[in-house]
């Protein structure tokens, strides 16, 4: 037998030895426990529809540390424009706005992942990352990169000044090549220094099955741990210890006599080979705890024990080499067979400050899980260390895992959060984050004391919390039944009409233009191009690029005296686009010839007065292009005659007298014009074109743009399904991308029907199991479960309670006494208000509500009688607090008045033509 392995049998025994006397000796509600080995009462089955992993206490780990390699690989140049390695890029010319690396030879169980330049923010719908890998001869499908700007040290700290903005690292496991794209949208140039990072955990020259590491006295808060710095030695062994940084003795978090939890067994870095050079030892912090946060790490899932330790190596090297950090960026790992590793050095004990939860490191710690929790449900083993770690690591700084009030930072949490509850992540996975109310109930048990009752009588409740996700985006939806025959359908809001920040794409220079305009292709080569007029009356056409900029002036035409230019398409019908201005008071046609040039041909007369001309598509649906005038106080409709020539001008219906720019395009993506309208404050409305040659009502306002000249564009210049806009601004040309987000969508048929029912409560995941839910009652008062599935569709119905007729003003809330599961309020006859406490199959029984109201936001008209629905969602769009969706009666409309922290804004048109539904929830 090898000395160490006499070492742990020795140790082992006599740790049971003195198991059996603490057994006899140790009162129930003492500190000290033993941790057997073995199965534990009351373990849950899986639920990710497969065998769950067995719970291992032990890990085959290198003997040694093992120096990981992280290879960079340019994509972008330090200064811009693409680096001269890349074999190709869109249409085989450089693209500031897409690039793709050439293939790039891996081996082993490797990690990859992207980062760009420090200080070049991107919004996550700016940017998109995807890989793909080769085995062999064959080419797997793109795959998305994650990227989340939540991740990484907070702002301002001494680790944030070198940090890069960056990709989640993926693993791309036993392949030969991997081949990574990156693509910006919005306007916006890919960033400096982009780069493909590709990692080698490295490969330890021996390796051992070990139990955890010994990490005896660090539950003392006298260790003499506190001070030491190396592993220590015996013999020329490794004790292989968790080692931690000398701690200052003025340590806020220093733990003063308190009951803890028994520290779960805990792998140390030196089991999973931390190279302890690599780190910046300078930049260990400590700061406080008030709360943790459940992370995971977005790799595969069907990785075997013995690869672990590669797993965090590589997260490790990643983090740090690439993304610039002091360390890994996590405090604790878990693995799917249940074993916990320690992240971040500095001691498993101590209140070191991570960089996994941006603006909220310093107050928290987080463990992350290995695997991808959006795709498959965590196993129980998983989750139970989950609660073990939490409920020991939160006791050492006097936290009750069952607490839902929190201050971390600015903000106020329960002490087990998900990190999208921290920002606008999806982050740990939609299964993992159905799982947290487990993980608490885990945590409260691992404390050794009697449950917290989380609806204590009477109860206090926290505000509404409503949860209305029903397909697959992140935006709250609607559940409505069809009048006419009792169907279900879900109807989706899309986080509201709005455009994105302004990116310039043309320096300077642009204030001496006196017309600027976008026009559907006038080059031939598929792209939409600019069209510019100087005071001289020189018109130039820029060609459009693929990456929503322009290039140079291809075409020059002397057009003195000509104003009022507008891009109308194809006007005759010969598959070339034209051009219209106003000359002498006459619309002037610009025909497009077969040499490239222009004829002009002389049409009607009276265009003197008008403010604009505008080239409106075909909004009658006849395949015709149209024209749209705009006078001082009215705007007007030309239909086209697909020869050249128009209709005489129609009056278009509404108030535009405070209209000082329209813009005509497809913003909706819907394909029908709709038109984006300036009033003289600069906000701007979109009215959605119906394609029969009207327009619905204003949406918005969509945007802020008054001081932007020339506002023009109405084609796609930033990809997505939304046409953009571009003007001017100062000296500058911008482009204003649509973020391509709506009101609502096209209803989803459900698959079920609410015929007979009475209510419609669009509840929250009420099952756990990662979907929104809906419940319906009857007039008998029975209440029937439909389950989601994530796409808008449901389960047949399940009866999960009777007796619920007599409850009056029955609505879901979401989670209001804070144990993380959906809640119903409501009031029997003759009785007081009632909440009936979700339990993750259906609901508790009722207890009275303290004060007898369910808080709410003022702000709603004191009259609500003109509304037959009073809906609250959760933030329409995902910031802020919650909504209020209503109907008005009479007209059917829906209108969203959008929460604040204090009441809720003016209404907010979602859309007409609501009326043909009779249930909503």
């Amino acid at each position: 037998m090898r000395p160490l392995q006499v070492r742990l049998v020795t140790l082992c025994q006599q740790v049971l030895a003195l198991g059996v006397v603490l057994v006899v000796l140790t009162p129930a509600s003492g500190v000290v426990s033993l941790d057997i080995v073995g199965d534990h009462t009351g373990r849950q089955p899986s639920t990710s529809g497969q065998a769950a992993p067995a719970e291992l206490m032990s890990a085959t780990v290198p003997t040694s540390s093992v120096e990981p390699t992280v290879t960079e690989v340019p994509l972008t140049g330090a200064s811009g424009g693409t680096a001269g390695l890349l074999g190709r890029t869109v249409a085989g010319r450089a693209s500031a706005a897409r690039v793709v690396s050439t293939p790039q030879a891996v081996s082993g169980y490797s990690a990859i992942g992207v980062t760009w330049q420090h200080g070049e923010d991107l919004e996550e719908d700016q940017i998109s990352l995807r890989v793909r890998t080769r085995t062999g001869d064959e080419w797997s499908d793109w795959e998305d990169l994650e990227y989340h700007d939540e991740h990484g040290p907070d702002p301002g700290s001494a680790e944030d000044e070198a940090s890069r903005p960056g990709t989640e690292p993926t693993f791309v496991g036993e392949v030969d090549d991997v081949q990574v794209e990156a693509r910006t949208s919005g306007g916006a140039t890919l960033p400096d220094d982009l780069s493909l990072a590709l990692v080698d955990p490295g490969s330890a020259t021996s390796s051992e099955t070990e139990a955890p590491a010994d990490q005896a006295g660090t539950n003392d808060p006298m260790s003499a741990a506190y001070g030491q710095d190396d592993a220590e030695q015996g013999d020329g062994i490794s004790l292989r210890s968790a080692t931690t940084h000398a701690v200052p003795s003025a340590l806020p978090n220093a733990r003063a006599a308190r009951k803890t939890v028994a520290q779960p067994t805990i792998f140390s870095r030196a089991q999973w080979g931390a190279d302890e050079s690599i780190r910046n030892k300078s930049a260990l912090s400590y700061g406080t705890i008030n709360g943790g946060f459940v992370h995971h790490t977005v790799n595969a899932n069907d990785y075997t024990e013995a690869q672990v330790p590669a797993i965090i190596r590589s997260i490790y090297a990643y983090h740090v080499k690439s993304r610039g950090w002091s360390d890994i960026g996590y405090n604790f790992l878990v693995d799917r067979f249940g074993r916990i590793w320690e992240g971040r050095y500095g001691g498993i004990d101590k209140p070191v400050v991570g960089a996994h939860t941006l603006n909220y490191n310093q107050y928290s710690f987080a463990m992350s899980a290995i695997g991808n929790f959006d795709v498959v449900q965590p196993p129980d083993v998983m989750l139970r260390a989950y609660g073990q770690l939490f409920a020991w690591k939160l006791s050492l700084s006097g936290v009750n895992p069952a607490s839902t009030s929190q201050k971390i930072g600015r903000g106020t949490f329960q002490a087990i959060n998900g990190h999208r509850d921290a920002g606008s992540t999806a982050c740990p996975g939609r299964y993992l984050y159905a799982q947290l109310p487990l993980i608490r109930q885990y945590a409260v048990e691992a404390t050794g004391s009697a449950p917290v009752v989380t609806a204590p009588t009477p109860v206090t409740i926290t505000a509404p919390n409503p949860q209305n996700n029903l397909d697959a985006s992140p935006y709250p939806d609607l559940v409505v039944r069809r009048a006419s025959d009792g169907r279900g359908l879900v109807i989706p809001t899309g986080g509201l009409t709005s455009f994105q920040k302004r990116t310039v794409i043309g320096k300077k220079g642009w204030d001496k233009v006196r017309e600027v305009l976008v026009s559907p292709d006038l080059t031939g080569d598929g792209r939409p191009d600019l069209v510019t007029v100087d005071a001289s009356g020189t018109v130039r056409i820029r060609e459009g690029r693929a990456n929503g900029k322009f290039g140079k002036t291809v075409r020059k035409m002397k057009l003195r005296g000509y104003s009022r230019f507008a891009a109308v398409g194809d006007v005759n019908g010969d598959g070339r686009n034209d051009l219209v201005a106003v000359y002498k008071g006459r619309l002037v046609v610009l025909t497009a010839t077969a040499k490239g040039g222009f004829s002009r041909k002389v049409t009607r007369k009276g265009y003197g007065t008008y403010k604009q001309v505008i080239g409106a598509g075909d909004v009658n649906g006849d395949g015709r292009v149209d024209l749209l005038l705009r006078s001082k106080h009215r705007l007007y409709l030309q239909t086209g005659y697909g020869t050249g020539r128009f209709a005489p001008p129609q009056r278009v219906a509404g108030k535009w007298s405070n209209i000082n720019r329209v813009v005509a395009g497809d913003f909706n993506g819907d394909g029908h014009p709709d038109l984006v309208a300036r009033n003289s404050k600069g906000k701007l409305v979109m009215l959605p074109g119906r394609g029969d040659g009207t327009w619905g009502a204003a949406l918005g306002p969509v945007a802020n743009l008054k001081t932007m000249g020339w506002l023009t564009g109405g084609v796609n210049l930033a990809g997505g399904p939304g046409a953009d806009l571009i003007g001017v601004s100062g000296k500058q040309l911008v482009v204003v991308a649509n973020r391509d987000t709506f009101e609502l969508g096209a209803p989803i048929d459900t698959g079920v029907s609410f015929a007979g029912m009475d209510l419609l409560l669009n509840a929250g995941d009420v099952n756990r199991d990662g979907f929104g839910d809906v419940l319906a009652r009857n007039p008998a008062g029975e209440l029937y479960l439909y389950a989601g599935n994530g796409t808008g569709t449901f389960a047949a119905p399940t009866l999960i309670g009777t007796g619920w007729a007599s409850i009056t003003g029955l609505a879901a809330v979401g989670d209001v006494t804070g144990d993380g599961l959906p809640d119903l309020v409501g009031t029997p006859v003759g009785g007081a208000l009632m909440v009936w406490p979700g339990n993750g199959s259906g609901f508790a029984a009722a207890t009275p509500v303290k004060g007898g109201v369910v808080p709410a936001r003022a702000g709603l008209p004191s009259d609500t009688s003109g509304f037959d629905w009073v809906l609250e969602v959760q933030p329409v769009t995902l910031k802020g607090q919650a909504d209020y969706i209503v109907r008005d009666r009479a007209s059917g409309a829906a209108y969203v008045y959008s929460g604040r922290k204090s009441g809720v804004s003016s209404p907010r048109l979602l859309g007409e033509g609501l009326g043909a539904y009779d249930l909503a929830g």
